[in-house]
């Protein structure tokens, strides 16, 4: 008797069995958005604004990638009611619109692989934001935990962690750029000078969050979102293969997910705000207020 009393006793603190057929990453995840809502997120095909051939033509061009990864093509096909066959170039906008929003989902692992906990920001229709949380059993069964009031999402319009600022000292990692660190900046007359960081920003990254990948003519290269502007005021994300760049040419133009967790931005003091990253002239977020966050 007291052998049972102490199993049930433990049964309580592990969850209970699971009931039904586990299901994929990608199923858990429709199941998610099934139950609560679609995840708002910084969409980077309208985001900073929306590119020439919009979300067709990236549709297009990406099928091939969603349709490689044949577990969640095959579960993309079945929650959107696709055919098995070759898609429309309407049908595949449909696969592309679900998979960008899978993107921005993340699910972690908990109870030893037996259930996942999720929080996600969405818009219920004419309503406010809202942080959902909650937790999923294996076989798709969703719980809510909570519901709380939340603003919209916060794109990042900086530079990833791995990025490289020139300084009179050498190139130096903008995480490791501080208040007071000397870095090259770029005058009104386009002289090149030593002048102190005045302001660092860092932003934390959505789930979901892509960057633009963009190497250049002569072989340089930068990681940075779509929102970041170059030293002639255009976002980034309105690049394209064949623009012009700092004295070269846009050679690749590719959106990566990516990994980091942070995103980061710095002032220089002077009129302009510019500043090279990777070797490529930029100009500073902060300037204008937007985005980063003094950290």
């Amino acid at each position: 008797m007291l052998a049972l009393l102490a199993a049930a006793a433990c049964g309580s603190v592990n969850p209970a069995p699971v009931v039904g057929r586990p299901l994929s990453t990608t199923q858990l995840k429709f199941a998610v958005m099934d139950a609560v809502g679609k995840p708002v997120y910084c969409d980077p095909d309208f985001y900073p604004i929306a590119r020439e051939g919009g979300e067709q033509a990236n549709a297009i061009s990406t099928y091939p990638q969603i349709k490689a990864d044949t577990g969640a093509y095959a579960a993309i096909v079945a929650h959107e009611h696709l055919p098995s066959g070759d898609l429309t170039d309407a049908q595949k906008l449909v696969a592309y619109k679900a998979w960008k929003l899978l993107r921005a989902l993340t699910l972690t692992e908990t109870y030893n692989g037996q259930a996942y906990v999720f929080q996600i920001r969405i818009q219920p229709t004419g309503g406010t934001y809202q942080m959902v949380a909650g937790q999923m059993r294996v076989d798709g069964v969703v719980s809510v935990t909570s519901r709380t009031a939340t603003s919209a999402p916060n794109c990042p319009i900086c530079l990833a962690a791995s990025t490289l600022i020139a300084t009179p000292r050498g190139p130096v990692l903008v995480t490791d750029v501080h208040v007071g660190t000397v870095v090259w900046t770029e005058t009104a007359d386009g002289s090149r000078i030593a002048a102190p960081v005045i302001e660092i920003g860092s932003m934390p990254v959505p789930a979901g969050h892509m960057m633009v990948h963009l190497v250049l003519a002569d072989g340089r290269e930068l990681l940075v979102s779509p929102g970041h502007r170059t030293a002639d005021g255009r976002p980034i994300g309105t690049l394209e293969r064949g623009d012009s760049l700092d004295g070269s040419t846009i050679t690749r133009w590719d959106l990566i997910p990516y990994v980091g967790e942070w995103t980061y931005d710095l002032l220089p003091a002077g009129a302009t705000g510019r500043y090279w990253a990777n070797g490529i002239l930029l100009s500073s977020t902060l300037t204008s207020g937007l985005g980063a966050s003094v950290r």
